[in-house]
Formats: structure tokens, sequence, C-alpha cells
């Protein structure tokens, strides 16, 4: 059985208090070049989420480069666990979640698409 916020082969958005995260932590810059290089670990746990959104150029860079690299994580054998932590709280709004934290609200689609699922109130995931 999988370990909650820790599912294979999709992006885990996880509220970093809630769940157990990886021992290996990444800021996103790094996380960028481990996808441009072909080089994701087998779990990582990816944090600064919630700090990128202020940037919309570097929001859009990411999305592109996570659409970029999904074939290569889907072919991956074992499929690699990746992680995203991140403070505040998921409200769902329409067919779209939001990551709330303090007073701001940041649509997750922008980053992870429109496929998102919730498992839990503080887990969602996302295909590659």
């Amino acid at each position: 059985m999988v370990e909650h916020g820790k599912l294979p082969g999709e992006y885990n958005v996880v509220v970093e208090d809630e769940y157990d995260l990886f021992d290996h932590r990444v800021p996103v810059e790094e996380f960028e070049e481990m996808l441009r290089e072909n080089d994701v670990p087998d779990k990582v746990c990816v944090v600064g989420l919630d700090e990128l959104f202020d940037d919309d150029d570097a929001v859009s860079e990411l999305s592109e480069l996570m659409d970029r690299s999904a074939n290569t994580l889907e072919n991956r054998s074992p499929l690699p666990t990746i992680q995203f932590s991140v403070e505040g709280s998921f409200q769902r709004r329409q067919r779209d979640y939001e990551l709330q934290t303090g007073g701001d609200l940041y649509r997750l689609s922008r980053v992870f698409g429109p496929q998102i699922e919730r498992r839990s109130g503080g887990w969602l995931t996302a295909p590659f």
C-alpha cells in the first residue's frame, strides 16, 4: 500500500506539516535543473513552490519544463516519487484547486495542469 503523500508516478502536492516528507529536499530551481538534465532521483521533495507564484514568468517556465519532462518521467522504472511541500491549505475553486497562504490564493493548475485530484485534505496529486 502506498504511503499517503508519496504516490509514485505523480506529483504529490502536500501541506508540509501534515505528511512525512522525503529527506532529500531541493528548492524549485534545483528541481528544474534536475528536469533539464534528466537527473531526477527516485524520491525527492521540492520546496519553495509557494514563493514561486509571485513571479508569473517563473511559474510558466516551471510548468513548461515539467510538461516537456512528462514522457521521460512516465517511462522510468521504477517511477519516481516527487513531492512538492507547501505551506498553507488547499481550496477548491470550480474545477481547480488553489493554494491559500496567508491572504493569498494561487491557482495550482498554473503549474500542474488541469488534472489535479484531491487525495485527502492536505494532499493533492497531478500526473507527470
